[in-house]
Order: C-alpha cells, then sequence, then structure tokens
C-alpha cells in the first residue's frame, strides 16, 4: 500500500498482515479523494477506525492541517504509530485508542472531513454518524464519508445531514454526508 499524491505520494505505507483490518483499497481512496479534494490548505480530518492509517497520511499528504485517528486494535494502532513516525508527522497528527463510541462521546475537536470505514460487520455505524452530527462533531459545511460493505445499508438522511453521492466499487460502497 502507498500513499497516492501531495508530498508523500508514492511512499509506502506498512499494514497488518492478516484479516483484523481491511485497508480502503488505493483506487477508493484516489477516488474519495478526487471527489473531495485534492489538495487542502487548512482543513482537519477525523479518521473513526484508523486500520493502517492510510487514508489519514493520504489526507496530510494533500494538505491538511490536522488529522485525528481512532483505532480500538492494539496492534493496529502499533502500527498506526509506527506510520505517523515513519512519515515524521507527530505533530500533525494524532492518534487516539481505544472505542471509537467512548471516544466520540467526549471529542472536544471539530473537523472540515470525517472518515468512517467500520469493519464490515460492525452493526453500529448509523449510530457513530449520529453521534458526530448530534455531538457537533463535523463543521457545519463539513462531509461525512462513510465506507462500507456493499449489502450494509445506510439511510439517506441521519439527523439532519442527507447522503448527496453514493458511489459503488465491487464489494465497497462509499457514500457522502452533508447537511442539509
Amino acid at each position: 500500500m502507498r500513499v497516492i499524491a501531495g508530498k508523500y505520494g508514492s511512499r509506502n505505507i506498512e499494514t497488518l498482515k492478516g484479516m483484523t483490518t481491511r485497508p480502503t483499497s488505493d483506487k477508493v481512496r484516489a477516488a474519495i479523494f478526487s471527489k473531495i479534494g485534492p489538495y487542502f490548505n487548512d482543513e482537519t480530518f477525523l479518521d473513526v477506525f484508523g486500520g493502517s492509517g492510510a487514508m489519514s497520511l493520504e489526507a496530510l499528504s494533500r494538505g491538511m492541517k490536522r488529522v485525528t485517528i481512532l483505532e480500538k486494535d492494539i496492534r493496529a494502532s502499533k502500527m498506526i504509530q509506527k506510520n505517523i513516525d515513519a512519515f515524521n508527522e507527530n505533530e500533525n497528527c494524532q492518534l487516539i485508542k481505544g472505542d471509537s463510541l467512548k471516544i466520540l462521546e467526549q471529542l472536544p475537536q471539530t473537523f472540515d472531513y470525517i472518515f468512517i470505514d467500520p469493519p464490515y460487520a460492525y452493526e453500529h455505524t448509523e449510530t457513530i454518524i449520529k453521534m458526530i452530527i448530534d455531538n457537533q462533531i463535523v463543521e457545519e459545511s463539513g462531509l461525512i464519508i462513510v465506507e462500507t460493505d456493499l449489502r450494509y445499508d445506510l439511510p439517506e438522511k441521519i439527523s439532519g445531514f442527507g447522503c448527496v453521492n453514493l458511489k459503488k466499487y465491487s464489494k465497497t460502497v462509499v457514500r457522502y454526508y452533508e447537511k442539509g
């Protein structure tokens, strides 16, 4: 796996071996950043299920000012930290270890872009989205990007945010929610 574009373009990202995490493919990552960017200045990014940290490193590479990564899995957290260290991004990237639901209950920051890519069997994706909106973790003009398995259905509207775009990539669906 590698960073696709920006100041770290083509640099490798280490990932865990096995099935603990399911990193967003290069194709899907490129499509997401093509849709929302492709480059940024002072925006902020929250990666709710960090996995390898690839989405966050891509965001930093493309100019996001600050990135926060939430990850529960201990092995994945260690891999993310290793990648953050390798890219020398400790000042701009915060890794918070623990359960996303518990962290989101007390997260004080707000973000321009929030990326949610839960494990495919995860049953609380809609709850996570509602919590982000209701706790005003997403900026007023912010965007929530949700990557799920093709079989996982989400409503068109959640807490005043509507799905403004839906793209299918093989067995993956990416939904974009914004206010209105």
